[in-house]
């Protein structure tokens, strides 16, 4: 059923069709008239402007970004553009006249106010993570990881942080929330109502969105203030959801109206979060953003503005975000580098983020567009950037920061965008949210902007460019970072998971258990070597295994080559270089061990005793807290067992063991005995290279054993071996 032509629409053509094209390629070709001619004229000529539209949507940045003057009348010609073409319907069939006369025209009051006190007990914030609730030191650890992996930018860790610091700004007690979209999946709704929030709830007047939000009320320490279409005394809950709520595309005048009248003292926070699919996503945007404008000018006291922007969008960017992209592009697998090249000469090619600052400027801009969203949710969201800009450019405090690719109902839902966010955590530093995490992360961000005067949402605080409003506080979810534009690395991350789930994990998986049978055997050798309790041929007797499966772990170089795993190649291949040129200084003298001696039974029990805990620990699909604890707390004794077994074990071999003139590794440790120092150098060598290990591995424990218990091994360490 075709949905009624009322409200905000697309004017017509000549043809008597209602197309969004010529719209949204001439509201961009207004934007940068008299700023940028040559942007002008390019947007003019574009054709095929669903496919082309993103260079151009680059390039106004660019250009808003040579002074405060320029992005200011980029904004203005934009939104007065739009504003101007959009139309607007009273009844189907009716008048079109412009959304600027109707706002004037219909201003007489369609809806009446309801108000819901709930009950509950106030919140504490916290961020659902992995499902678990982080709160105080704990969700300060995670903010710090996630600044130092580049999941996030520091601002926006430090915005984070002083949410903590100051428990007094999450008390919303009598602050008032205007929620456009109040049953927004991304919006803030629950968390503002469980932190005593008063929200003016806006969505439309379907009972089942009313009875959701009503009974959520209900059971926070909130208020709930909506409009109904009939007086709402004496009503109960249901039938307060039956008259309830408001179409932002037919009521867009009355809204207004009705929210001139709600605390008409009180600071409102606006937070535009509707959401709709296609044109009418333009379209919404265009109804929120008159109603926003109107109040700014006519409220008694300034609103604040609030607004969730996308990372796959185009924003000025801290260089230092560049940097990293470039050195996270220059450090990427050898897979991810092979499929850029066998893209490289089709229409789905990757291609770079970082690059230099643009032209004439210090200011860095980051394209993570991706195309397939199509021109209209670009224009949509960068009509919200023109008000940000405006609005504070006119003294009110505007939170608009970027919020992260985040796996709700709707995205998710799209099989192929779903198989895409399932790979994007190979492509370092990049990480997909779930709902309540970003939901948490992004209000606890708008709390801070309301109430931190150094914030870059403060009017009062000189920014060097207006758009770099939108490089600050930014939870992008590594999209500035990654060494790939965001827009470009959906297929290789779709082909990154098929592949792995397929044919890596199951691989990966063989491999460690192959692993734990050899070192398990080697293991049930020694000790049934040891309760047979001769003292002699112990090597003879496990030696083979234990040479077998030190070498097959050289394939643990190549996995780090190919990207199979994300340690160093160098890492990997020093840690496995010791190891085998032990055992092949045991092979090579035999007849020294075949008397056992304590050194070989250190060696050999600390050897195979840790690598059947570690490949077990990588081999299993899911999580063990038993198997976690002992990966990363018996090597704390078995570290140091097994490098004095190995030390021991050279030095047997070096001074009892006859000269060696046949090229092997028995004739260089005994030349390094003779001509470098012997023992000694030998053991300042090995302590050298322990304590980076031991180092390294103290600070993943305390890491690692933090994290939630459903977080699986692959997660934690990335299969780090």
């Amino acid at each position: 059923m075709a949905r009624p032509v009322v409200g905000i629409e697309f004017p017509k053509d000549p043809k008597g069709d209602r197309p969004t094209t010529v719209v949204n390629q001439g509201t961009f070709a207004a934007a940068v008239k008299g700023v940028d001619d040559a942007a002008h004229t390019a947007v003019e000529k574009a054709r095929g402007w669903r496919f082309s539209y993103a260079k151009h949507v680059v390039n106004q940045v660019k250009a808003a970004v040579q002074s405060d003057e320029a992005a200011y009348k980029i904004a203005e010609n934009g939104e007065k553009y739009l504003h101007d073409q959009m139309v607007y319907i009273r009844e189907e069939g009716g008048e079109e006249i412009s959304l600027s006369s109707a706002m004037s025209k219909y201003t007489t009051p369609l809806f009446k106010t309801a108000t819901l006190k709930g009950s509950g007990t106030p919140a504490k914030y916290s961020v659902p993570y992995h499902g678990k609730e982080l709160k105080g030191n704990e969700l300060r650890q995670k903010i710090e990881d996630w600044v130092r992996s580049g999941v996030i930018e520091s601002t926006c860790g430090s915005s984070l942080q002083k949410v903590l610091d100051n428990p007094g700004w999450v008390d919303l007690t009598g602050q008032h929330f205007v929620l456009f979209g109040a049953a927004s999946a991304m919006g803030p709704f629950p968390l503002l109502m469980a932190l005593g929030a008063t929200v003016v709830a806006l969505d439309l007047d379907r009972k089942p969105i009313w009875e959701m939000l009503i009974k959520k009320a209900r059971a926070s320490p909130g208020t709930l203030v909506f409009p109904v279409k009939e007086s709402p005394d004496g009503k109960s809950d249901d039938q307060l959801a039956a008259i309830a709520g408001c179409n932002l595309l037919t009521n867009t005048p009355e809204i207004r109206t009705w929210l001139l009248e709600i605390a008409p003292k009180e600071r409102l926070v606006l937070g535009a979060y509707a959401y709709l699919d296609g044109p009418l996503f333009v379209k919404v945007s265009v109804a929120m953003d008159a109603i926003i404008k109107e109040l700014v000018k006519k409220r008694q006291q300034k609103p604040a503005i609030a607004y969730l922007c996308t990372p796959t969008d185009c924003h000025v960017v801290p260089n230092t975000a560049m940097e990293h992209a470039r050195q996270n592009f220059n450090k990427q697998p050898m897979w991810q580098s092979a499929i850029s090249s066998l893209l490289a000469f089709t229409k789905k090619r990757m291609a770079k983020t970082f690059s230099r600052p643009v032209e004439g400027t210090d200011i860095s801009v980051c394209d993570a567009i991706v195309p397939d969203q199509g021109p209209n949710y670009i224009l949509a969201k960068r009509l919200q950037h023109w008000r940000a800009i405006l609005a504070r450019r006119d003294g009110c405090i505007v939170s608009t920061n970027i919020a992260p690719s985040t796996a709700t109902k709707s995205v998710v839902s799209n099989k192929a965008f779903a198989l895409a966010y399932k790979g994007m955590h190979h492509f370092k530093p990049v990480e997909v949210f779930q709902q309540e995490t970003s939901t948490a992360v992004m209000t606890g961000l708008m709390i801070t902007d309301l109430n931190d005067v150094t914030s870059a949402a403060n009017p009062a605080r000189k920014l060097d460019n207006p758009m770099c409003l939108f490089a600050e506080n930014s939870f992008h979810g590594g999209a500035w970072r990654c060494g790939y534009k965001f827009g470009t690395i959906g297929i290789p991350a779709a082909l990154a998971y098929c592949f792995l789930t397929a044919i890596v994990f199951p691989y990966m998986m063989g491999y460690n258990f192959t692993q734990v049978f050899g070192w398990g055997k080697a293991l049930l050798g020694l000790v049934n070597h040891e309760i047979e309790g001769t003292g002699v041929g112990l090597w003879d007797k496990i030696g083979g295994t234990v040479t077998f499966f030190q070498y097959l772990a050289a394939l643990e170089i190549v996995h780090a080559i190919i990207g199979f795993v994300r340690t160093g190649v160098a890492t990997t291949a020093l840690q496995l270089f010791s190891r085998v040129a032990v055992v092949a200084v045991l092979n090579d003298a035999k007849s020294q061990f075949a008397s056992d001696n304590v050194w070989i039974r250190m060696m050999l029990f600390a050897w195979s005793l840790t690598e059947v805990i570690r490949y077990s620990y990588y081999g299993l699909p899911t999580n063990n807290k038993i198997l976690t604890w002992l990966r990363y707390t018996l090597f704390i004794v078995l570290y140091p067992m097994g490098v004095a077994g190995e030390i021991g074990c050279l030095n047997h071999a070096a001074t009892t063991a006859p000269e060696s003139t046949a090229n092997n590794a028995l004739f260089y440790i005994q030349s390094f005995f003779k001509h470098c120092g012997g023992l000694p150098t030998l053991i300042a060598v090995y302590l050298i290279g322990l304590s980076g290990l031991y180092s390294h591995m103290l600070a993943q424990r305390s890491k690692v054993l933090r994290r939630a218990p459903s977080v699986t091994p692959a997660d934690s360490e990335k299969k780090n071996q």
